[in-house]
């Protein structure tokens, strides 16, 4: 809307709820954190809240945050009833309070242009189609009731935004400039995780010194198998040379 300096917005939160060996689950959501949160300007001006699950009008109870228009499925101890399911996956698609709300979209809100209120959308609401009693909070929409029952179903719903761009006066060279810085980032950060892949300087210093340490432990057992070796060799012909000696005695003993 064209007076407004953030949108009207339309929210609606997934939540689940069924049994479990007679125990009702039900997992609630944070929404009025969420809310306060959004309240920074320029985040909402009007927010629409719908939620379609069981017990759904417990969930905004606890609402704090100014304009906002509230609506659920089910009041406190009521289910939310599911309206028909597909019958190739065996589950149900969709539930009956949603599919009436789409169907008041589908069918009453013909074009953008629709003068179709909240009020008109929340008067087709019929409790026994829906199997359970929709709920609508008012007291926090600016106007209370009546306001929020004027307010126009497109303004949540087909409401289109200006997008507002910032630094108008960028020129092509600049984001040229930008995207050059990026991809020298980019092959900065490739040749930091290559290095961290191989061996780091000191490493490879480390395993150089243990390399040479143990080259010199190999040359020195080289020497010390060497130098048995001729021990052996002396050994073994100073024997033969005792062996010799005693022949030639016999020898000329025996002549």
């Amino acid at each position: 809307m064209p007076r407004r300096s953030a949108p009207s917005i339309w929210l609606t939160p997934l939540a689940r709820c069924g049994r479990r060996s007679g125990t009702p689950l039900f997992i609630p959501i944070p929404i009025p954190i969420a809310s306060g949160a959004l309240l920074t300007p320029p985040s909402y001006h009007e927010m629409l809240f719908m939620i379609d699950t069981c017990q759904a009008n417990t969930m905004y109870s606890k609402f704090y945050s100014p304009n906002i228009l509230a609506t659920g499925s089910s009041e406190i101890d009521q289910s939310s009833y599911s309206h028909h399911a597909d019958q190739d996956v065996g589950v149900a698609v969709i539930d009956r309070y949603t599919y009436y709300n789409l169907e008041f979209l589908e069918t009453q809100v013909r074009d953008p242009t629709s003068k179709l209120t909240m009020g008109d959308l929340f008067n087709s609401y019929d409790e026994e189609k829906i199997h359970s009693h929709p709920g609508i909070r008012y007291d926090l929409f600016e106007g209370g009731e009546q306001a929020a029952r004027n307010r126009l179903v497109m303004d949540f719903f087909g409401n289109v935004q200006n997008v507002e761009l910032e630094g108008e006066g960028r020129n092509e060279t600049q984001w040229r400039l930008e995207l050059e810085a990026v991809e020298r980032m980019i092959q900065e950060a490739k040749r930091r995780h290559n290095e961290s892949l191989g061996v780091h300087p000191q490493a490879q210093h480390v395993v150089e010194e243990a390399k040479s340490v143990q080259g010199l432990k190999r040359e020195g057992a080289a020497m010390v198998q060497e130098e048995q070796s001729w021990s052996k060799q002396l050994v073994g012909a100073a024997a033969l040379a005792a062996c010799a000696v005693a022949w030639a005695a016999g020898s000329w003993l025996e002549s």
